[in-house]
């Protein structure tokens, strides 16, 4: 078949600055060149970063890129913004890049179109394609009785894909009835599995007898990291570090947003036992994993899905959760401690904390239970399971 992939409009694929979602386009992109399933045409934005022969010699998948990287793109995107944003439902920088897409969909016949977690696309690349199959492979919560123009949008599409039986649920209470279904989400299990040489807490000045508390993830309110870090004053004498894996927007170092700063703020109070990375390389988080004890990620929103979540699993590291949206899919009791997120957050992550600490027994059964459960999610089952789900 062919098939056309609109992706975010934001971050390029392949994902060379990150994103959760241009790296799982990149696992299905990566079998499809492997089994040679379809021709799959991506439009992206531009990275500069790309090399040539991860285009030219793509057999089964094409790029087609919309230099963001010009005066002139910047200078029509604003124009365009002015001119079309009030009646459309993205901000310019989305908005363009879909302008951009439908001028290619008009000129070449597709037979599936997927749009990346992007349901405000839909009605525009249904009238432009009427008799394309148009799927959703939806990320987030964002087809809901609570949505925008939800009925509409479905009734455009054939199908959606969701990333957790949780999502799935949001988008079936919407009408029309459609197919929806489940595919969870996967990550390169072997780049997490394997032991690294390089020893991180010889490079982060961390002690061999340290208790290390890990979190990875965007710094922002929803993730409950300020949670996290108010936990902190309940751990007594517990000899910990934290290391928090992560900024603002993936691998955008250089904003520092309020909720950051406060962050900061907070961790000034315990001088150098918290160590704040910033953005690291997709490749280079293993490493920083594998020097801890213990995941902490205490989700204060109804989570979709968390790759972070099976990343630390795939590490071997006893988890932390919180229970909301998909996350509870993703774990179950053998491997992670799920609290409540409703009441007294800060207080039983620093129980669960010192539980695990203690236990030195029940760690390392987490610990084997955490690698057991992330063989579940490996990018070759998701990206399987994906191309099943679309040609249904």
């Amino acid at each position: 078949m062919r098939i056309a992939v609109l992706t975010s409009g934001l971050l390029p694929v392949p994902a060379l600055q990150g994103g959760a979602v241009e790296n799982l386009i990149d696992f299905y992109l990566e079998l499809n060149e492997q089994m040679k399933f379809h021709q799959i045409t991506v439009m992206s934005v531009i990275d500069k970063k790309v090399p040539d022969n991860k285009i030219k010699n793509s057999q089964n998948s094409r790029y087609l890129f919309f230099r963001t990287d010009r005066f002139a793109y910047r200078v029509k995107r604003k124009i365009f913004g002015i001119t079309k944003k009030k009646s459309f439902y993205y901000h310019s920088h989305i908005e363009y890049y879909l302008y951009k897409a439908l001028k290619i969909l008009k000129n070449e016949p597709f037979d599936v179109i997927v749009l990346e977690n992007r349901p405000g696309y839909a009605t525009r690349v249904r009238d432009m394609c009427p008799s394309a199959r148009l799927i959703l492979h939806l990320h987030n919560d964002l087809l809901s009785v609570d949505s925008k123009e939800a009925s509409s949008i479905k009734s455009k599409l054939t199908s959606v894909i969701t990333v957790s039986d949780y999502i799935k649920k949001r988008v079936e209470g919407v009408q029309p009835s459609i197919p929806v279904y489940t595919c969870y989400n996967g990550i390169e299990l072997s780049l997490f599995g394997k032991k690294h040489k390089t020893n991180i807490r010889s490079t982060l000045n961390i002690e061999v007898d340290d208790f290390v508390i890990v979190f990875s993830g965007r710094l922002i309110q929803e993730k409950g990291v300020k949670e996290l870090l108010q936990a902190l004053q309940y751990l007594d004498d517990l000899p910990w570090r934290l290391l928090i894996i992560g900024g603002d927007f993936f691998d955008e170092n250089k904003v520092i947003t309020d909720y950051m700063k406060d962050l900061y703020r907070i961790a000034s109070n315990y001088k150098d036992r918290i160590i704040f990375t910033g953005f690291i390389p997709y490749d280079k988080i293993p490493k920083y994993l594998q020097c801890a004890d213990v995941c902490v990620l205490p989700s204060l929103w109804e989570e979709p899905f968390s790759l972070s979540c099976i990343e630390g699993m795939a590490s071997g590291l006893p988890m932390i959760v919180t229970s909301s949206g998909g996350m509870s899919e993703i774990v179950n009791e053998e491997c992670a401690i799920i609290l409540n997120k409703t009441s007294n957050l800060p207080q039983n992550i620093a129980q669960a904390i010192k539980y695990l600490h203690t236990h030195c027994d029940k760690r390392m059964e987490m610990s084997i239970a955490a690698k057991k459960r992330s063989l579940q999610f490996s990018k070759e089952q998701y990206a399987h399971h994906f191309f099943t789900l679309i040609t249904k």
